[in-house]
């Protein structure tokens, strides 16, 4: 399909990264950069926060996308990883642990949801309840339990644009930082992780910028419990597409 002219193909392709863990999403990125639409096509996903940036440092693909010849290549990748974090390999051994220990049969919905409601609920709406400060999370079951404990463990892998963090820049030296809500005036409002709303007046801004990391903590593999963690994971694969109102059970309700 990356090697297919088909603008539907490659968009199957594209769509495909929402919920597929980073090893899917390399052989995806592999597929795409075989020709320069899908090269293309890669690097607007990533651009997007739709694909990881780090799929960019991977060498196999690197040198797909460097024999295509696409225009302004190294500076692009050079504008895509420029504030990416370095890769933690002990973040990566926390996800795969979890990922291996993980069996939805030895674990709990019914008390992930009191996980969800402790950790989560303060920024995500899930069946209609609760703010829209990080992603809705409606239907979240169906990116499986691999991608879910990515999202969790480390929330700056795949960042959608959308709900990225804003950086202002103060000219007093301060800098304010979350996602941008609205302008009001003469104010932007920012939210924090906490969903409480900061407002900055625009003439005390020097510089306004986007980072490529999430308002999200990046440190729930510390602070949930592993029986937590399980149960949390067990809770949000029951949120799939069937059945949105069910009551969450003891294994898995999906």
């Amino acid at each position: 399909m990356g090697e297919s002219d088909s603008a539907s193909a490659k968009n199957i392709l594209v769509e495909a990264f929402g919920t597929a863990p980073l090893g899917l999403q390399t052989k995806l990125g592999l597929a795409l950069a075989s020709s320069s639409a899908g090269a293309e096509a890669l690097l607007q996903a990533v651009s997007d926060g739709k694909a990881s940036a780090r799929l960019l440092q991977d060498r196999n693909i690197k040198d797909r996308l460097a024999a295509t010849k696409i225009g302004d290549f190294s500076t692009r990748i050079e504008k895509l990883t420029a504030n990416l974090p370095r890769a933690n390999e002990e973040r990566q051994k926390l996800i795969d642990a979890r990922s291996a220990a993980f069996d939805v049969a030895r674990a709990s919905a019914a008390l992930g949801m009191q996980t969800f409601k402790q950790h989560c609920a303060i920024c995500h709406s899930l069946d209609g309840q609760g703010p829209v400060i990080g992603p809705q999370l409606d239907g979240v079951g169906g990116r499986g339990a691999e991608r879910l404990i990515e999202d969790i463990l480390d929330p700056n892998r795949n960042v959608d644009r959308a709900f990225r963090t804003t950086l202002l820049v103060l000219k007093d030296g301060d800098v304010q930082s979350g996602l941008f809500r609205r302008e009001e005036g003469e104010m932007l409002v920012l939210a924090d992780s906490t969903a409480k709303e900061i407002s900055v007046a625009k003439k005390d801004v020097k510089e306004r910028r986007e980072s490529e990391t999430s308002l999200m903590p990046d440190n729930f593999g510390d602070v949930i419990p592993a029986e937590d963690f399980k149960n949390l994971v067990a809770y949000l694969l029951s949120k799939g597409s069937k059945s949105p109102k069910a009551e969450p059970n003891a294994t898995n309700s999906r």
